[in-house]
Parts: structure tokens; sequence; C-alpha cells
């Protein structure tokens, strides 16, 4: 079982769109996927329509249900919904062991894949994805702020590292929203650098900009159903294609 962890430390950036998108690729790919909303927006709980009156992410977190209360059987995957709740979580779970509590639930499930929308804010859950995860996936997009992001998760996973807390490393860099002017080909190049500085290969991917992937959401739909020969919805089968390339040779 593989564990990605969607993040970046900035909002807005395409994180949820990309575990939506991600998760939709790998289960049409044949493989099992459960997707966890672990961000207290809840954005993604929405997108899928999940049912309010199952257990979320925050239950289980608190031992107040079982895994099996939580999970959703959705027509592309399995879903675990987040909670406002959520926004709780430092002060719930300030206890030094409660980081490793994600880790522990996910050793209750048994998929291919395991996709996990992240809080972007640096905070408990933020930390509890990265010892719970094997990759790190970081969609950015064409600005300072998200790009920077990058560099925050890398220093963390380090220090991570050096603590033996996770041996989770970049799998890939996302730059969303890509059109071909030279400020996107400005923002590859920076991504590359950043990536021969990680040193283990992560790979590095577009997806096109496109209206369609704000139609998809008031759809309540992926793109992959909404508009699958979309660019953006191909882009992210190569994503998805990526993802299983190099997980299967870990």
């Amino acid at each position: 079982m593989k564990v990605i962890a969607i993040a970046n430390q900035k909002g807005g950036v395409g994180k949820t769109t990309t575990t939506w998108e991600i998760g939709s690729c790998l289960a049409a790919e044949h493989k099992k996927v459960l997707v966890i909303d672990l961000d207290q927006q809840a954005n993604l709980s929405d997108y899928v329509d999940a049912d309010p009156k199952k257990a979320t992410i925050y239950d289980l977190l608190k031992a107040d249900n079982a895994v099996e209360d939580a999970l959703q059987h959705l027509d592309e995957f399995d879903f675990i919904a987040a909670s406002e709740k959520l926004s709780k979580a430092d002060k719930e779970f300030s206890a030094p062991e409660d980081i490793y509590l994600l880790k522990s639930l996910l050793e209750y499930v048994d998929y291919d894949y395991v996709l996990i929308d992240s809080n972007p804010a640096r905070n408990t859950l933020l930390n509890m994805c990265y010892i719970a995860s094997d990759y790190i996936l970081i969609p950015t997009e064409c600005d300072a702020g998200s790009i920077t992001g990058i560099d925050a998760i890398y220093g963390d996973l380090m220090k991570y590292r050096k603590l033996n807390w996770s041996n989770a490393q970049v799998l890939g860099l996302i730059l969303n929203k890509y059109e071909k002017t030279s400020m996107h080909t400005l923002a590859l190049e920076t991504l590359g650098e950043k990536a021969e500085e990680m040193g283990n290969a992560p790979f590095i991917m577009t997806v096109r900009k496109s209206i369609k992937a704000s139609e998809s959401k008031l759809a309540l739909q992926s793109m992959q159903k909404y508009n699958k020969y979309g660019n953006p919805a191909m882009d992210y089968r190569k994503v998805a294609a990526k993802i299983i390339e190099m997980t299967q040779e870990a």
C-alpha cells in the first residue's frame, strides 16, 4: 500500500483538485483507492458530495468510531470525509505521540493507494500527513508563494528524516494551470532546480489551464467524468500513470 499526501503550505494551488483527479485516474486503472480529506475546509468532501451522516476523519483520530463507520464507497474510490472540527486539531491532538495517529489508523485499511488531501497550514494535521505518508506530491502554480511552499515542505521532510519520524520523499511536482508563456517556462525551470536539489529525482509535470476545471466542481463531478478528453483530464491521467510507474519501481 502506497500512501501519498498531496501537500503545499500555500493554499489555492489546486491541491484538492489534484487529489480528486489523481484518485479518479488511479481507480480507472483498476487500482483500489482510498481518498482522505484532512483539510478542515472540507472542500473535497463537498465536491464528492460526501454523506454528512457518516463518521469523519476527525472521529477516527479521536477514536470515537471504527474505520468502517467512516468509509464511503463512492463511484470512483472509497472516501473518508473531513470535519470542521479539524480546526481544533492543535488543541485536541497536542500530546507528542498524537502525530502518529493517522499512521496508526492506516494500519487498519488495505488499498493499493491512499491519497490524503492535506491541510495547508503548518500544524499538527500536516505533521500527521508527513509521518503517515510514503510520498509527498506537491502541486503548485506560477507564483512565488506557491513555489516557495516547496522549500518549506522539503525542509520539514529533512527534519523528520533526521529525527527518524518519517522516510517520506517528494514523489513529484505538478505545475497547475499551465500555459505556454515565458512565466510558466521560468516556473518550470525553477521547479527543475528544486527537484535537482532534492536528489531523489521527483518528476515534474504540468496540468493545462481550462475553465472546465471549475465547471466540473459545480457539477460535482471529477474532470474524468465531466470532460474526459479535455486537456486537464488528459494531463492528470498522465500524472497518474507516472505515479504508478514510479511507485511500482519502489
